[in-house]
């Protein structure tokens, strides 16, 4: 190995990392909140000192936020009482934060968002919990949680971390509300015998080139559609490519306290009439079992997805697999270039048009967090810490760290041979480095909101024109921003 060695390295020292003895009590339960508690155990290991390095490109300091005291201090010794939906969390906490006394309370992800406000009002209040992309804004923008300078945290700690993870938590006084520690940034994912059968190659390099934008990926939408008679298509759901094109917008709706309509609504327009009117898309829900049984029967070439949708889609196992050294090496879109390629499994990975994530997991300091200074630590080592980061990548998570992914992604021993020899990370990394986060993003959720029910209206023959649907847009967006 040539570019993987020292990350090879690393890996291998996290690897003998002693994991933590204690074990948390829990409870089974499917419905009702379940909690997990640890006892404290002496540790001389201390993350206080712990910096992100910056020897990589790209954001090196946040805009400046909020003030950050100069001491932050615990103002209880009960547990910490952390909330969350995943339900192996608490394992993963004793195993990195060891010398911490929690108690961790498991939500069913369907039942998560009204427990944890309950929780709020409850004798059992969180001083840390999860939370989802979905979600995320409207906790930030909320008085639920608290900034992380509140803690002691700067914004110049976070040089190492993604931008858009925080950006994605920053409210308009630039205060960051969450820090993320599993990331899910999204790439075209494409069945290779479909796509060398109906796109002309299967080779990344080349479905790279023929799908780069939203004007030629309807060409091959048109194509491939035609090519079968409507048998195959290129993708199975509309809506999935409705949600990327917005994706990386950051114009403004709003000029002069007037909302505007400008090329990107048209263009959008476009593309979904075009889509929907000939019948370019299977039309299935996103994680539907329709949709799901289309891609793995080869009814559609690809879809867009995180590695954590590939593999509750197709079965991709992510992490690292320790490999027998050889000659190989990397080449920009993920592929091995070696004599003797792994034998391909159907699928490989390329950017998509827009940079985007469809998931991820945030920290956030609850505004009834009495031990803040134990909240900050909690965060330092989850989103900061270099040798837990890289055991964490090991185990197959994209962590926030752009020093530890990027050197996952010169590292042969992350090539897939369920990928065809590609390593994901050299695509996901870039895509990572390049999504964007609207200024506003209370006001682009409206939008698109309001964009996709005008559709809906105007494809239905609710709404006959374009200019209706425009002024339509335009009263609707007042109304909610309350420009009226």
């Amino acid at each position: 190995m040539k570019v993987g060695k020292l990350l090879t390295t690393i890996l291998a020292v996290s690897l003998a990392l002693p994991m933590c003895a204690c074990k948390p009590k829990s409870k089974d339960e499917s419905k009702e909140p379940s909690s997990e508690s640890s006892t404290e155990a002496t540790s001389s290991e201390s993350v206080t000192d712990t910096e992100p390095s910056t020897e990589t490109s790209g954001p090196t300091e946040p805009t400046s936020g909020p003030t950050v005291p100069s001491a932050v201090t615990d103002e209880s010794e009960d547990p910490l009482v952390i909330y969350g939906y995943e339900e192996d969390f608490g394992k993963e906490f004793a195993d990195y934060l060891k010398d911490i006394d929690y108690e961790y309370i498991y939500v069913a992800p369907d039942q998560y968002v009204q427990e944890l406000k309950s929780a709020f009002a409850s004798e059992k209040k969180p001083d840390l919990f999860m939370m989802n992309a979905e979600a995320l804004t409207n906790f930030t923008d909320s008085d639920y949680s608290i900034g992380i300078e509140q803690v002691g945290i700067s914004s110049s700690d976070l040089s190492d971390q993604f931008e858009y993870t925080y950006k994605a938590a920053m409210t308009k006084d630039h205060s960051i509300k969450a820090l993320a520690y599993d990331l899910s940034p999204t790439a075209l994912i494409y069945n290779r015998k479909l796509a060398d059968k109906y796109l002309g190659s299967a080779e990344p390099s080349q479905v790279t080139a023929k799908l780069s934008d939203w004007n030629s990926f309807m060409e091959q939408a048109r194509e491939v559609s035609m090519n079968t008679e409507g048998a195959i298509k290129l993708l199975a759901d509309r809506h999935q490519l409705g949600r990327l094109f917005w994706a990386g917008r950051n114009a403004s709706w709003v000029k002069d306290g007037k909302v505007t309509v400008d090329a990107d609504f048209d263009n959008f327009f476009s593309l979904q009439e075009k889509l929907f009117n000939d019948t370019l898309t299977l039309e299935f829900d996103e994680g539907s079992e329709e949709w799901t049984r289309a891609i793995n029967d080869g009814q559609c070439v690809l879809f867009f997805g995180s590695l954590n949708k590939a593999s509750k889609v197709i079965g991709y196992v992510p992490g690292h697999e320790e490999k027998e050294p050889d000659q190989s090496e990397t080449t920009a879109t993920g592929e091995t270039s070696e004599t003797t390629k792994p034998e391909e499994t159907g699928w490989s990975i390329v950017p998509a048009p827009t940079a985007s994530y469809d998931g991820g997991t945030w920290l956030m300091v609850a505004s009834s967090c009495d031990r803040k200074a134990t909240a900050a630590k909690v965060l330092k080592i989850l989103t900061m810490d270099q040798t837990v980061m890289t055991d964490m990548a090991v185990k197959g998570r994209f962590v926030n760290s752009r020093t530890i992914m990027q050197k996952c992604a010169q590292d042969p021993n992350f090539a897939s041979d369920f990928l065809a020899g590609q390593n994901p990370y050299v695509v996901l990394v870039a895509e990572a480095e390049r999504i964007v986060i609207p200024d506003d993003q209370t006001v682009q959720k409206c939008a698109e909101n309001e964009i996709h029910k005008l559709f809906d209206a105007y494809i239905s023959g609710e709404i006959e024109t374009m200019d209706e649907v425009k002024q339509q847009f335009i009263i609707g967006m007042e109304e909610l921003l309350g420009l009226s």
